[in-house]
């Protein structure tokens, strides 16, 4: 059933007057009397306006202090003051506006901060939280010093309200938004789930991330402990809308690294990371890889451990191992290319400013240097080769002495005549 205009003005103006009570309390008080306004403005016809509501029931403003009378509801509070010409820059919603605005758009900040973080797992980048934490440390400030009826009394805020609490919402539509609403506590244990998982990936990355993990589990609990709060004092806003940012950042900055991942993994869609690697560098140059490394230089060793200088590289096919060669520019102090070629190991490239080195040259600033180190960056722990071990002989270190050579026969002539027989 279609609200008419006139009870959909005058239920805005009734909401504007209960605007103080919590939006949960102001919902259930106007479902309660638009069936009564309803029922006035059919018996007025075509005569339904809201001055002719006004003059049937007394003006909206009347008919909410009666609901609060009825309800026991708390007096309204007191209309803040007029502005005098003294507030700041002479307009009374200038810090109001500030202190909303900064919400919202600390809240956008953190949220991209949040994904960020998500994607590269760099914790590093949280430190950029204390630009927002500054403006809502401030716009809390103000609300919890003043309340939320200045920001409400905003023009935008007003027309935000208006259109997210339409009177034209069919049943099925409200039903939709209350079930929303039932699930904000089971959000905040998400929320707090989400910045523990995201912690500890940081951890993995970075031993230093660990006072990270806890302010993030801390962030969460306390979120938790202000959920029930939020549904009776919209100021917690300014500490629940970054957290909810922030954990819905990490989330789809988690979802992207993960999709990533798999799609140049080799085992989906897209080339692997290997192969484009080990093509071509980023900018469009030959590349060596070592898995999913690249390999910038290549140091060789002889078997005693001693590092060999100009040595030549080439692939089985005999196609040489070549990658672009780098050297000092003499005239920037900067890096410069000088051809490719496969003779390695290649020096070393150490650039910088003279400020890295604590000298200063120049009285207007820094100047840049560069140098080229042929050292071998590191000593190599070669395996020792085993030795082939000849087994022990058995025969005797001595030689044996040779056989003797057997005499000759005597010569016929020499051979001893026999004696002649004894005579008788």
């Amino acid at each position: 059933m279609t609200t008419p205009t006139a009870v959909r003005d005058y239920l805005a103006r009734v909401r504007t007057a209960l605007a103080d009570l919590p939006d949960a309390e102001i919902e259930e008080i106007l479902e309660d009397v638009r069936p009564h306004l309803q029922e006035i403005a059919g018996e007025l016809g075509e005569d339904a306006r809201v001055d002719s509501m006004i003059e049937r029931l007394g003006s909206p403003e009347s008919y909410a202090a009666e609901i609060r009378a009825a309800g026991d509801y708390p007096a309204a509070p007191a209309s803040p003051p007029k502005a005098d010409g003294k507030k700041l820059f002479g307009n009374p919603r200038l810090v109001p506006r500030i202190a909303l605005w900064s919400l919202a758009g600390s809240a956008l900040f953190i949220a991209v901060l949040g994904f960020g973080v998500g994607v590269s797992r760099r914790s590093g980048l949280l430190g950029f939280l204390v630009v927002p934490g500054i403006f809502l440390v401030f716009g809390a400030v103000h609300v919890v010093k003043h309340g939320l009826g200045p920001v409400k009394e905003l023009p935008e805020v007003r027309a935000v309200l208006g259109y997210l609490r339409s009177e034209d919402r069919t049943e099925p539509q409200r039903k939709a938004m209350a079930y929303v609403r039932s699930l904000q506590p089971a959000w905040w244990l998400v929320c707090t789930v989400i910045l523990g998982v995201l912690g500890v990936v940081l951890v993995r990355r970075s031993t230093f991330a660990v006072l990270i993990l806890l302010a993030l589990v801390v962030l969460g609990v306390v979120a938790i402990v202000v959920s029930p709060m939020l549904a009776k004092d919209r100021r917690w806003l300014w500490y629940s809308l970054p957290v909810s940012a922030l954990a819905a950042g990490a989330v789809f900055g988690t979802s992207a690294h993960l999709v990533d991942s798999w799609s140049f993994s080799g085992s989906g869609y897209g080339y692997s990371s290997t192969s484009y690697n080990s093509n071509q560098t980023p900018d469009g140059k030959p590349a060596l890889s070592y898995g999913t490394e690249t390999v910038e230089n290549i140091y060789a060793f002889d078997a005693q451990g001693k590092p060999l200088r100009d040595v030549y590289l080439f692939d089985e096919n005999g196609r040489p191992l070549s990658l672009p060669r780098y050297a000092c520019e003499p005239s920037s102090g900067g890096k410069a290319a000088r051809g490719n070629d496969n003779v390695y190991p290649r020096p070393r490239i150490d650039q910088g400013t003279t400020d890295d080195r604590g000298n200063r040259n120049g009285y207007y600033g820094y100047r840049a240097y560069c140098q080229e180190n042929a050292e071998t960056p590191f000593a190599a722990a070669l395996p020792k080769v085993p030795t082939s071990k000849t087994p022990p002989s058995t025969v005797s270190s001595t030689p044996a002495p040779p056989p003797a050579t057997p005499a000759p026969p005597p010569a016929p002539s020499e051979q001893p005549k026999p004696s002649p027989a004894p005579t008788r």
